[in-house]
């Protein structure tokens, strides 16, 4: 085949792109579900509260009885909107930089292993926020695991680029 290929990235970028999709798709059956067409429903929260507070003549307005965001049927789609922006701030930048490591003759097993770990990484910060604690260890996991493989390819980069304009 002539031309230039690229096929770890086109692997990974594929499989990246699909499960942006489902991320996507996630928001908007959330979405739909709550009946929350823009923002991330806390405009309905806060209206929500103020209805009951005033349903009970404020009575309860230091009551540990008042729904706090974790409670709110609203964060389910905070968080499918916050897992989505996760990965599409990351997913571009780490896919562009593999394909221009594989393009310039990365040792196939960075691109691979640092594409695979970004994957990997984002399915653990998923599984961290889908939890309905405030701290889970997979979210650290997850970010680090996101962070890494872009800091790897982002070397890689500098380093054939200077070998290149630099006769290095």
């Amino acid at each position: 085949m002539s031309g230039i290929n690229v096929p770890i990235t086109a692997f990974y970028g594929g499989i990246l792109a699909i499960y942006g999709l489902y991320l996507q798709t996630s928001c908007i059956l959330v979405r739909r579900r709550i009946h929350v067409s823009l923002g991330d429903g806390t405009r309905e929260t806060i209206i929500e509260a103020l209805h009951s507070l005033h349903e009970n003549n404020f009575a309860n307005i230091n009551s540990k009885e008042i729904t706090t965001p974790f409670e709110s049927k609203f964060w389910e789609l905070t968080r499918a909107i916050r897992i989505h922006g996760n990965f599409i701030e990351s997913a571009p930048i780490v896919i562009l930089l593999a394909g221009l490591a594989e393009l310039n003759g990365a040792p196939l097993f960075l691109v691979h292993a640092s594409l695979a770990t970004f994957g990997i990484s984002r399915l653990l910060h998923m599984a961290a926020l889908k939890t309905k604690r405030a701290y889970s260890v997979l979210r650290p996991l997850g970010v680090t695991g996101g962070a890494v493989p872009i800091l790897a390819l982002a070397i890689y980069g500098v380093y054939s680029g200077a070998r290149t304009i630099f006769g290095l």
